[in-house]
């Protein structure tokens, strides 16, 4: 297997022999979004990753190999002993939506909602997905590499 220590074998084996994921660079797999939410489900209740740390996404630009799409990055921690951070990812090409993981873990309601807010990853079956740090009226998503810099929004700028 191709999996990266710290990434545990149990875990790893799972991935392979369950999901098919053979390769884990130390930011994690890409997890297919079909499968997204049966992968956390079992991350959860087989291998106890109870907490959710965080979910973050970047947003690419379409290249002559990629079509422009955002990574969203999904990192997890099982508690106690030998308590270690595990990460996978999931691509979402441009103008789809990818499964929210609020049903599964409370903790990521407000990131998704993040997400959404900054970079407009539309998360599917979010309870309450809506801007959570600016203004409804806002226009766009600050954090996508086509958004100026330089806009102006009253009163900031």
């Amino acid at each position: 297997m191709a999996f990266n220590p710290p990434f545990p074998p149990l875990a790893a084996a799972l991935l392979a022999e369950r999901f098919g994921l053979q390769d884990c660079p130390p930011e994690g797999p890409f997890v297919p979004r079909e499968q997204l939410v049966e992968l956390a489900r079992t991350l959860k209740e087989e291998l106890h990753y109870s907490y959710f740390v965080h979910c973050t996404a970047i947003h690419h630009p379409g290249t002559d190999e990629l079509p422009e799409h955002c990574v969203v990055v999904y990192a997890l921690r099982k508690l106690g002993q030998g308590s270690h951070v595990l990460r996978f990812r999931v691509r979402v090409p441009q103008g789809e939506t990818t499964p929210s993981l609020a049903r599964v873990w409370v903790g990521a309601d407000w990131e998704e909602r993040e997400q959404f807010d900054l970079l407009g990853v539309r998360f599917q079956g979010h309870p309450d997905l809506r801007r959570i740090m600016l203004p409804e009226d806002w226009q766009g998503h600050p954090l996508r590499k086509e958004y100026a810099i330089d806009t102006p929004h009253f009163p900031w700028r």
